[in-house]
């Protein structure tokens, strides 16, 4: 397992939160995501044998939401 520190542009809310939650647990391999609405983040701990990096931001970005940050941490 791997985790991801994700800044996410665009969200806003807690509504936002939870569509960023869900569209990121909806991938095989996401097995756990933590929200920061306070720096706009994501804490995503997934396996790297099923998903990638990009991945991930793709899942974003169609959702709407904007990714800087993949591989910071």
């Amino acid at each position: 397992m791997i985790i991801r520190k994700i800044q996410i542009s665009d969200m806003q809310c807690e509504g936002c939160a939870g569509r960023v939650r869900k569209v990121l647990m909806e991938l095989g391999g996401v097995v756990k995501v933590i929200i920061s609405l306070d720096d706009h983040s994501a804490e995503v701990t997934f396996d790297e044998a099923t998903v990638k990096d990009e991945d991930l931001s793709k899942a974003l970005r169609s959702a709407g939401f904007g990714t800087t940050g993949e591989k910071c941490c």
